[in-house]
Order: C-alpha cells, then sequence, then structure tokens
C-alpha cells in the first residue's frame, strides 16, 4: 500500500489506505476492521508516513501477541518490520531490553524511527531479525502462516508485491549472506522481482536453529538425529522383518505416486550407502531426511501463534451463497472433463497384447461419456471440455482405435495434438464457460461444478478411488500462456486470468467438501476407495507439492479431479475395463452431483436418481 498526508488520514478515515488490486486482495484491509482496529492501524499509519514520509510502499499488518504486548508485522518501504507497541513508562531502552536479542543496539533501532519520541499507542519500529528469536518466530509465522517445511526446506509463499528476496533472505536467516546462494537455489533470473505465487524454498540449515522451524522430535518408531559434521537433522528407524524400502516410504512419507516412490527410494540407497533397493537387513538403522516426513510423524518446535486478527472480510462474489426460502435454485450446470486425449493417452499399464492393458485416457473418456447421459437424465445442463467426433463412447470394450481425433471445442476447435496446449486450451475452456455462465447468464457460482475424471498412477501394491481439490496454498495468482494458438481462439479472449486470494480459499473449502461427497457416493455404491488418504489437496512430484493444471487454474469455486483407481494395480485395472464398472463410477458420481444439488438447494435427503 502508499502512505498518503496526514491530513488525507485524518480526513479519509476508513479508506485511509490506497492500495492496488494486488494489495487490496489482502484480508484484513481497512474496510473490514472494527473501529478499535481502524484506529491501531490509522496509528501505525500514520507513525510510518511521519517516520518515512508521503508516498512510501506501506503493506497491510498482521497484529499478533496479546492485549498486554501487542506486535504488528508488515512491509515497509522493501522491509519486513515489527511494530513494538510500548507499554507505560517505556523509552527506547526498555523496549529494546525487552524485544531485541541485542539491546545494545537500540541507538540503531532510534535512528530507524528517525529519533521520533516515544508515545504510548504508537509502534516503534524493529527490523523482523533484530527481535529475540522467539519473537522474531513468532513474527514470520503470523506473517505467513500457509509457509511450512517441505522435502527441500522451508517453503514460503510471496504473498505482497513488496516483498523482495535480499529482504527475505534476512528475515529466515538472519542476514543477507545467503541471497544469492538463495536466489540460484530457487532458480530466480531476476532476484529483484518476485511475483506474487512465487514459492522460495529456503534451507533449514540456513535457518537459526533458535528459531525452531525444525522439528524438535519425531514419532515412534523413529528417532532423531543431527549429523555432527553437517547439522542436518534425519529421522532414524531400524529395519523389521519384511520391511522393504518402498513400504518405509509409503508409511513415513506419504508419497503415494509410482514415480515419486522409486525417485525416492534411489536416494535412500545412496544416502545409506545400500547395494540396492531389493533387499534390507533386519536391525540396520537407516537415516531418512526429515524434510520427506509426513506431518503424522513430526512434533512441531513452533509454538502456536495467536494472530490478533479483525473479522473476516465479506467473501468475494463468487463466493456459495445460501439459497433464499421460497427461492427456486435453478438448474445445476456440470463441466466435465475426461483427463488426457488426442496424442495423450494418459498412464498405460499392462503388458501390451495382455487382457489388462488399460490406457487411462480411453477409460477416463468412457466413464464422463456416461456420466453425461445420466447427468442430462437428471436435468443438469453439461458441457464436456473433450469432444470425440466420432461418437465412439461409451464402448463395451476399450481400445486405442479412437485416441488421436479427441478435440477441445473452443472456437475454432482444437485438435490434440500438444498435451500442454490442451490442457491450456482446457483451461480456458473451462474458465470462458464459468464467466459465460456466471456473468452473462446470471447463473450463480455455485450452480456450477468442474469435475476432472482420470485414473491414478500409484505404488502397484494401492488400490482405491482418490479426489483431489485445489490447496489454495498452490493456486496461481495469473494465467496467462503465451501463442499464436491462444490468440485464435476465442474463449481466450482474455488472455490473462486473474486469481483472488480470497476466492482460492473459498474454492479450497467448497471443494474440499464436495470431495467428500464423492467419495462418500462410492462408498455407498460399493465401489474401492483408497485406505489411507483417498481426499487430497496436492501430490508431490520431484519433492514439491503441485496440483493439476485444471485445478490449479480452474475459477469454478467447486471443482476436483477424480481418480477412480489405481491403473497400477492389476485388480483395479481389471476392474475398471469392465464396463458395468465404468457404469457404476459414472453412476457413483452423478449421485454425488445429485447430492450437492439437493444440498445447496436446502434438501437434507438426497435421493438416488433425483
Amino acid at each position: 500500500m502508499v502512505c498518503v498526508g496526514v491530513g488525507a488520514l485524518q480526513d479519509a478515515g476508513s479508506r485511509a489506505v490506497i492500495g492496488t488490486d494486488a494489495n487490496a486482495s489482502r484480508e484484513g484491509t481497512m474496510r473490514h476492521l472494527l473501529p478499535s482496529a481502524r484506529g491501531a492501524v490509522v496509528c501505525l499509519l500514520l507513525s510510518a508516513c511521519l517516520l518515512y514520509g508521503t508516498g512510501r510502499a506501506f503493506a497491510d499488518p498482521v497484529n499478533f501477541g496479546d492485549a498486554n504486548a501487542r506486535m504488528s508485522v508488515y512491509w515497509l518501504n522493501g522491509m519486513l518490520v515489527v511494530g513494538v507497541y510500548p507499554q507505560p513508562n517505556e523509552g527506547y531502552i526498555q523496549i529494546a531490553r525487552r524485544v531485541m536479542s541485542d539491546p545494545d543496539g537500540y541507538q540503531g533501532i532510534v535512528k530507524l524511527n528517525r529519533k521520533q519520541p516515544v508515545m504510548t499507542g504508537r509502534p516503534v519500529v524493529f527490523p523482523i531479525a533484530s527481535l529475540k528469536p522467539a519473537l522474531w518466530s513468532m513474527a514470520l509465522h503470523a506473517m505467513y502462516p500457509d509457509d511450512e517445511l517441505t522435502e527441500k526446506g522451508w517453503a514460503h509463499t510471496v504473498t505482497d508485491p513488496l516483498e523482495s528476496l535480499i529482504q527475505l533472505t534476512e528475515a529466515y536467516t538472519g542476514s543477507r549472506r545467503y541471497f544469492r546462494q538463495l536466489a540460484k537455489l530457487n532458480h530466480i533470473r531476476n532476484p529483484n522481482v518476485l511475483r506474487i505465487g512465487d514459492e522460495i524454498t529456503v534451507p533449514l540449515r540456513w535457518i537459526p536453529d533458535d528459531l525452531h522451524f525444525r522439528p524438535v522430535a519425531v514419532a515412534k518408531p523413529l528417532r532423531l538425529e543431527k549429523d555432527k559434521k553437517t547439522g542436518e537433522l534425519y529421522a532414524l528407524y531400524t529395519v523389521a522383518q519384511d520391511d522393504t524400502l518402498y513400504s518405509l516410504l509409503l508409511r513415513f512419507t506419504d508419497r503415494e505416486r509410482a514415480e515419486e516412490i522409486n525417485r525416492m527410494s534411489r536416494l535412500l540407497v545412496k544416502l545409506n550407502g545400500l547395494r540396492s533397493e531389493e533387499r534390507l537387513l533386519v536391525g540396520r538403522t537407516l537415516r531418512i531426511p526429515l524434510e520427506w516426513l509426513s506431518e503424522d510423524y513430526l512434533v512441531a518446535g513452533h509454538m502456536p501463534v495467536k494472530r490478533l486478527q479483525p473479522p473476516e472480510p465479506a467473501p468475494p462474489k463468487t463466493a456459495l451463497q445460501p439459497v433464499q426460502p421460497g427461492k427456486a435454485f435453478g438448474p445445476m450446470y456440470v463441466i466435465i472433463d475426461p483427463g488426457h486425449g488426442g496424442v495423450d493417452p494418459g498412464a498405460v499399464y499392462g503388458k501390451r497384447g495382455a487382457p489388462d492393458r488399460v490406457w487411462e485416457h480411453e477409460v477416463a473418456f468412457d466413464v464422463a461419456t456416461r456420466l453425461k447421459a445420466l447427468l442430462k437424465a437428471r436435468g443438469f445442463k453439461v458441457f464436456t471440455t473433450v469432444v470425440d467426433p466420432g461418437n465412439h463412447y461409451p464402448r463395451a470394450k476399450l481400445s486405442l482405435a479412437a485416441l488421436g481425433d479427441e478435440v477441445v471445442p473452443v472456437s475454432p476447435p482444437y485438435k490434440m495434438r500438444s498435451s500442454r496446449v490442451s490442457i491450456n486450451m482446457r483451461v480456458y475452456l473451462i474458465n470462458a464457460l464459468y464467466r459465460q455462465l456466471t456473468q452473462k447468464q446470471g447463473v450463480s457460482p455455485d450452480h456450477v461444478v468442474l469435475v476432472s475424471i482420470h485414473g491414478d498412477a500409484l505404488a502397484p501394491t494401492l488400490r482405491g478411488a482418490m479426489v483431489y481439490y485445489p490447496d489454495h496454498r498452490l493456486r496461481v495468482h495469473e494465467f496467462a500462456p503465451n501463442g499464436h494458438v491462444y490468440r485464435i481462439r476465442a474463449q481466450a479472449a482474455l488472455r490473462t486470468i486473474l486469481f483472488h486470494p480470497a476466492q482460492n480459499r473459498s474454492a479450497e473449502d467448497s471443494s474440499r467438501g464436495f470431495a467428500e461427497q464423492v467419495m462418500g457416493a462410492f462408498r455407498a455404491d460399493r465401489l474401492g476407495v483408497s485406505h489411507r488418504k483417498p481426499v487430497r489437496p496436492y501430490y508431490y512430484r520431484n519433492g514439491e507439492r503441485t496440483l493439476p493444471g485444471v485445478l490449479r487454474y480452474s475459477l469454478v469455486p467447486t471443482s476436483v479431479l477424480v481418480e477412480v483407481a489405481n491403473l497400477n494395480n492389476r485388480a483395479d485395472r481389471l476392474g475398471v475395463l469392465r464396463p458395468d464398472t465404468r457404469q457404476r463410477v459414472a453412476q457413483a458420481l452423478s449421485d454425488a452431483l445429485g447430492a450437492l444439488r439437493n444440498q445447496r438447494s436446502g434438501t437434507s435427503v438426497a435421493r438416488k436418481g433425483s
């Protein structure tokens, strides 16, 4: 945000903060504050303007602590700072002793605050890294509650246009010495420019131990060990009878995709000096990198931070709204997205010519066609993102005969010659349909649902269906692919699609609820469901959490991706090769959508076939 003149602040009241769209998207902006909170923020703004003059960049503060020791963390003029509110009879020396790791450096704080006298109700500004470790850690966790431990280190997502890499380096490591290394590690070509949504990973070894970002313990049967030479933390495990690297990774890391398990298995072999992945000696101690462990086996090192927040902001216009009594709900619109197609068959499993040979797209497209017929019979309005000009589906026996003919029905149609372009075309089509329905036809956002259908490629020992919903932390700030192939399509007329953080959070909540309903319908129809975590907000690829493209870029508030079976498991793929199983899958999806329609129309009981 931008600091305006003091007179303007006094006259404008709750309009005292002027922000760009990106800034205005942050939760807790001025118009949502209670009168008392507004006063505190206006005081903070006045302090910033007095210290740094008008026209300087200033971001919305996040308050934390408690009523007796309230603090605010925010970006000010390219620096992450903490505003500490003086207690009675405190001056610079007393405040420094209370909050600074080196109180003797209080003169620098006096200079930073332009030698302004300490006044009750007006915060004193401190660089975040100058604070005592407990306060420093609290401020970072309050400012960025969604940051978290990943396989490669502590992951921070850029949420404010005022953030800079050099200041983030200092905020997380205590100095700027790792600035260039951090830029190289995160493949940042221009470290002076960060975009909202960029993820910056900081290795744990660069973060001071007393900030307690590292877990302090691990759950049994694991043990914690710190390497004396490198300072790296590892979980130790003693091999038991029948253990394999595959089974241990499935148990402790929450990874499930076959390619990811294979990658990590090779790394464990190298880390532990094993001869191969095949055999483990009972009683041998294995090292597992701490960052790999699932949350179930980690004991966090930091205490929960109490954020002193104003009331939640009003939901965006696309948030789901309750149906008014006596008001007709109207039809529901379902966008069905059969995964892959064209030159991309998706996952392929089973030996060539064998009865269990299966192609993911053929399964997905056949189920999608069956689902479309069921939904239309129930009064739904249905769109699909992939069309087969030969109308070869549904069919009793799947084959590759029709693969390659499919098109994405944009204007003009796109024949699916590139998997990357095909995904982007689907995104443009999905979002164009959503805008057409909600903006031009007046359809309520909660009347629109996106269902993407796929087949999974997990470890071969795993079975059952799963559903993914969009984790708001992995959604992007904007979607804007370049190229002539997009410019000539009507659906891509709005080249850049923007995503509001509040809408991303709302979409996560709405989609998660529907994902649970989908798995409930699968269980009711006696279809296989994963016994692990069948409803997930992301998956891992090359050690990083990610989302399928249609979930990452969809504007539809209720969007899910359904993995109908694990095609890498022989029993699962033999099941979906039967037409009756694919019909039951389509019926379960139809039942889940029927239940959602009844729920949103105020009907408490969903009747099969309604």
